[in-house]
C-alpha cells in the first residue's frame, strides 16, 4: 500500500491489486483447505469506475510492473481458441496450466467481436481450478489437455461499458458469480506532481512479496481454527438471500469469496490459518464487494442492459448515415431487435435533448443525423441518467 502512496489510485484498488498478486505468486500449491471442495486462490478481479477518475490503469500496471518477468503475464488481445491451445502448451512444459491476466482495458479481453463470444463461459469453466481439464480444440490441434489448471485475471473498465458487454446471459451462466467487482470512484488524493519513488523500492516489494509466497507454500493448505469456522459457520447459515438474478448468482460463491480473502489475510500476516478475526474482516469486505457490483447489475439490469445495447446500435447507425442522416422507418426497421417502437421513440427524443442529434420533419415521418457531441466518452451513462436507468 505504501508502495502506491505515490499514485492517485482508489485504496481499494492497491488491496485487491495486491491480493491479485498474492494469488499470482503462491498458486495451486497454496489454498484453504476446506473438505471436498478447496478454494484455491486464484482471483477474478475487475476494477469498476469512470474514465480517469481513479487511475485504473495505473493500478493494473503497477503490480504488473512489480511482478515484471518473474511471472508471466498476459497483457494483451487473445481469442479463447488461443487461449485453449497456450494452456495445453504449458501444461505439456510445466505440468501446470497457468495463466495471469492483467489487462488494463476489459474490453481488449472481452470485446464485442464474434470470435470472443466464448470468452466469459472458458474463463468460467477454468475458475474452478480442474486437476484435469480437456478441450475438443480444432482439426488442426485435436484435443487439448489442461493439467492443474490455475487461473488469474485483472482487469478494468467502466461502468457503461460493463453494463452493455456483461448481458443477463452471462450472469446466469455464472462469469459475474466468479468475479470481484471493485467499484470505486474515490482516489486516494489529488496529486499535481508526484514524487519520485525511491531507488530499489519496486525490488524492495516484489522481494517482500517473494518471501510471503515462499513461507506460505512451505506452510502449504491453509486451516480454519474453531474459532473461525464457528463464526464462518455462524455467517453462513443466517446470512440474507436474494432474488435477482446478479446477487443470487454471486451468493452461491459468497462463502469461496469469503474463504479465498481470509486465506490472503492469514497468508499477509503470518499465521497462515484463518481465525476469527479473518472471518469477521472477510464477511464486511465481500459485503461491501457485493453491493457496490449490484449497483451496476443487481434491480433493473436486465433493462438498463437492453436500452444500453440499443443505445450502442443506434449510434452506430447514425454515425454511419453520415451528412444524409437516417430516416426513422428504416431506423426502426433496424434495430427492430433490440428495442420495441416506444423505446425507440424516448431514446431518440433524450438523445436529442443532450444535442447528439439533429431531427429533421419531412412530409412522413422524421429524418435523423447525429452532431458530433455523439462521438464523446459517456455517452451511454448520460442518456441512461436521462432515463434514469444510471448506474
Amino acid at each position: 500500500m505504501e508502495y502506491m502512496s505515490y499514485t492517485e489510485t482508489a485504496y481499494s484498488y492497491d488491496f485487491w491489486c495486491a491480493l491479485w498478486a498474492l494469488g499470482v505468486g503462491v498458486g495451486r500449491d497454496v489454498y484453504v483447505d476446506r473438505p471436498n471442495t478447496p478454494v484455491y486462490l486464484n482471483w477474478y478481479i475487475i476494477l469498476a469506475a469512470e474514465a480517469g477518475i481513479t487511475r485504473k490503469s495505473t493500478a493494473i500496471s503497477s503490480i504488473s510492473d512489480v511482478l515484471g518477468g518473474a511471472y508471466p503475464l498476459l497483457t494483451g488481445k487473445t481469442s479463447p481458441e488461443s487461449l485453449e491451445l497456450y494452456l495445453h502448451d504449458v501444461s505439456a512444459e510445466r505440468g501446470t496450466a497457468t495463466a495471469h491476466f492483467a489487462i488494463e482495458e476489459l474490453v481488449t479481453i472481452l470485446g464485442r467481436e464474434g470470435y470472443m463470444s466464448t470468452m466469459p463461459g472458458l474463463l468460467t469453466d477454468l475458475y474452478d481450478c480442474k486437476e484435469i481439464r480437456t478441450s475438443p480444440g480444432t482439426l488442426i490441434t485435436g484435443e487439448l489437455l489442461h493439467e492443474n489448471v490455475y487461473i488469474t485475471f485483472l482487469s478494468a473498465s467502466t461502468p457503461a461499458w460493463l453494463v452493455t458487454a456483461i448481458n443477463p446471459s452471462v450472469i446466469e451462466g455464472g462469469f459475474t458469480s466468479r468475479v470481484i467487482f471493485v467499484v470505486d470512484d474515490n482516489r486516494k488524493r489529488a496529486i499535481a506532481w508526484p514524487k519520485s519513488r525511491a531507488k530499489g523500492d519496486k525490488e524492495r516489494v516484489f522481494d517482500r512479496l517473494q518471501q510471503t509466497v515462499e513461507v506460505a507454500q512451505g506452510h502449504g493448505p491453509i486451516s480454519i481454527s474453531k474459532g473461525g469456522l464457528k463464526k464462518f459457520t455462524n455467517w453462513y447459515s443466517s446470512r440474507a438471500t436474494h432474488s435477482d438474478p446478479f446477487q443470487s448468482s454471486f451468493e452461491a460463491r459468497e462463502d469461496d469469496h469469503c474463504l479465498r480473502l481470509c486465506g490472503c489475510l492469514a497468508i499477509n500476516d503470518g499465521t497462515h490459518e484463518i481465525q476469527s478475526r479473518h472471518i469477521g474482516i472477510g464477511i464486511k469486505i465481500i459485503s461491501q464487494i457485493k453491493s457496490g457490483a449490484n449497483s451496476l447489475f443487481g434491480g433493473d439490469f436486465s433493462e438498463r442492459a437492453r436500452i444500453a445495447s440499443g443505445l450502442g446500435r443506434v449510434r452506430d447507425i447514425l454515425l454511419e448515415s453520415g451528412t444524409d442522416g437516417i430516416k426513422h422507418s428504416d431506423l426502426q426497421r433496424r434495430v427492430i431487435r433490440r428495442l420495441d417502437a416506444k423505446e425507440l421513440k424516448l431514446l431518440i427524443n433524450v438523445m436529442h435533448e443532450c444535442g447528439m442529434i439533429q431531427i429533421f420533419k419531412m412530409k412522413r415521418g422524421h429524418m435523423y443525423r447525429a452532431t458530433r457531441a455523439i462521438e464523446k466518452f459517456g455517452v451511454t451513462s448520460e442518456v441512461l441518467a436521462k432515463l434514469n436507468l444510471g448506474e
